[in-house]
């Protein structure tokens, strides 16, 4: 089982990478619509969450939660991890 420090680093590299961002410039308080995370941003997140967790993220969920931070979305991972 990660840890939150793991999920953090974890998705906060994948994001930096996808947007060509420096990592430093991400906080667990950065609301992912800060990113503006276009439609492949959100299936490498999906893919992450599923290689990486065992869990299986979906669209709705941006859609119902989308102030959600990156702090919320890894302290979900490590939650939901199987």
């Amino acid at each position: 089982m990660k840890t939150y420090q793991e999920a953090y680093e974890l998705v906060s590299e994948m994001l930096s990478d996808a947007k060509d961002l420096d990592i430093n410039e991400l906080s667990a308080e950065l609301p992912l619509y800060y990113l503006k995370l276009d439609s492949l941003d959100y299936v490498e997140l999906m893919v992450l969450a599923k290689r990486e967790f065992g869990f299986t993220l979906n669209a709705e969920l941006f859609i119902r939660q989308p102030s959600m931070t990156l702090g919320e979305l890894c302290h979900m991972l490590i939650t939901e991890e199987k």
